[in-house]
């Protein structure tokens, strides 16, 4: 949407081919029985993006706050700027009284790391500015930013490791460390695990869900000239005579392309035969590496109903929550134990599996949404929709299925995110749900076409195939094909929506 929008500004003539009936992939809301849910990102993280980008575009938009709250038990913290790191490492130290010196050495390393991420998410990037048309009136501004942010990708390049390495170096209490960071994906850089608690004072709601955001950007699209083809998809992509071939088997010419879906899909459906001879060794080198590595963790959400005024969950918790209920953590649960069970998956009973999926739901972090909290249209008066989220992988997801087990799995998946939430946070909600429902990894899969269910692009586990390097960040949007460039979630790690903000950016310039 970043791109077409921004190309479409440039008056240039736009084609936005869109697989599914709906633009904006993760990025949506929907409704169901008057309720609205989020399907993919519960908020926005601004990170100095999305707001320039609202206000470049004048986008008709209202933002609303987005308080995030923190919860361990019966112990609840509500964030509320930088201050609230001491009031964090107060709950740790009464949680692990055994570890206040390993606490104190992780709230010292999250507050360096915060520092040098103000450079990058604290502040409006200039490059989104109006001011950008007047060469002099940006220049300073640009300069002054350049510098900071040069400095500081030095000091994080230095902090690109798994943040699971860097907890072990500050602390040996393995529950301690579990609570800190098992809501994060495996191997995630440590400057970007331990800097999210800045990035909770980011995060902001637009009116009407997610997905009004993404809907002003298609309105903004078509006011500009524009064309949006929704129900297309791409099968095939002819790079030597610069053509696209859709299932229905329409073709389409195009000058320059943006790619902005799986990287896998885009290196599958060009054959050989269309690359030129001076090119194919790249090729076959990227798609020999893009297809050898897959997506990150996936998740698993439940979207319930309930019986049950905005008023009840706002005595307890903001609209948006980080929700463990119990203090020893998720140990191995997750790593040893579920490679166990993979391991001898051939010979597993489904007792075995929820006695496993019991564990995995009583000791795991979840993400909880209540988006009437925030905009209180999203729901019928006197009720409220919730999503409970966790990461999940999508191996075992794609397991369950082969064994006729996916509906029943789901269903005892609803009881245990309900129990486990009622349970310690919000009494009487299991007797108030009006209705459930539940979508998996491979929901995503199929919905949005992502690999393995990934909703952050690649794993951080084993070699990325993409750029990694903030520095070199305006090269991740080109590919091995020519006059074709690509933006998103695959085209640099780590991702998010800012990414797919900024890629977007880069690949519309590259286009221009």
């Amino acid at each position: 949407m970043t791109a077409a929008l921004s190309l479409a500004d440039k008056g240039k003539e736009v084609l936005l081919i869109e697989k599914n009936e709906q633009c904006g992939g993760l990025m949506n809301s929907f409704e169901r029985d008057g309720f609205r849910f989020e399907a993919g990102a519960r908020g926005l993280v601004n990170a100095g993006l999305v707001q320039p980008l609202i206000k470049e575009f004048a986008l008709d938009i209202e933002i609303l706050p987005n308080p995030i709250s923190l919860g361990i038990e019966d112990k609840m913290l509500k964030v509320d700027g930088e201050n609230s790191l001491s009031l964090y490492a107060d709950v740790l130290k009464d949680l692990y009284p055994e570890s206040t010196d390993e606490v104190d050495r992780i709230i010292q390393a999250i507050r360096e790391i915060i520092e040098d991420m103000k450079v990058l998410y604290g502040v409006d990037n200039p490059l989104f500015a109006k001011e950008k048309r007047n060469i002099l009136t940006m220049a300073p501004s640009v300069l002054a930013w350049m510098l900071k942010f040069v400095r500081t990708m030095y000091r994080i390049t230095r902090m690109s490791i798994p943040f699971e390495d860097h907890l072990d170096a500050l602390a040996a209490n393995q529950s301690l460390k579990d609570i800190i960071g098992q809501h994060f994906f495996r191997g995630t850089p440590a400057f970007f695990a331990l800097s999210y608690f800045a990035l909770y004072d980011d995060y902001i709601y637009p009116k009407g869900g997610v997905g009004a955001f993404i809907d002003k950007m298609v309105e903004a699209v078509g006011v500009r000239g524009g064309e949006i083809r929704y129900g297309t998809e791409i099968v095939y992509v002819d790079a030597r005579n610069k053509t696209l071939k859709d299932s229905a088997g329409s073709e389409y010419r195009y000058n320059k392309m943006i790619w902005t879906g799986d990287l896998k899909a885009l290196y599958t459906m060009t054959n050989d035969e269309s690359i030129e001879v001076r090119a194919l060794d790249k090729f076959r080198t990227t798609k020999q590496a893009i297809l050898a590595h897959k997506g990150a963790e996936s998740v698993l959400s439940v979207f319930l109903a309930a019986d049950l005024a905005p008023a009840f969950f706002r005595e307890r918790t903001s609209g948006h929550v980080f929700y463990t209920p119990d203090r020893r953590g998720l140990g191995t649960v997750h790593t040893t134990e579920l490679q166990a069970l993979l391991q001898r998956w051939d010979t597993v009973h489904k007792e075995d599996l929820y006695a496993w999926l019991d564990r995995f739901c009583h000791y795991n972090t979840f993400e909880i949404s209540i988006p009437a909290l925030r905009d209180p249209d999203a729901a019928p008066p006197g009720k409220t929709g919730i999503i409970i989220s966790t990461l999940f992988d999508y191996e075992l997801t794609s397991r369950i299925r082969a064994k006729g087990w996916y509906e029943e799995f789901k269903m005892r998946v609803e009881e245990l995110f309900i129990k486990t939430v009622a349970s310690g946070l919000y009494p009487d909600l299991g007797d108030k749900v009006l209705f459930s429902f539940s979508s998996t990894p491979w929901s995503i899969h199929e919905w949005v076409g992502s690999s393995e269910g990934s909703i952050v692009g690649w794993s951080f586990e084993g070699e990325i195939p993409v750029v990694t390097s903030m520095l070199n960040m305006g090269s991740s949007v080109q590919t091995a094909l020519p006059d074709i460039y690509a933006a998103g979630k695959w085209v640099y790690s780590p991702a998010g929506g800012p990414t797919a903000i900024m890629t977007g950016r880069m690949a519309a310039k590259r286009c221009q």
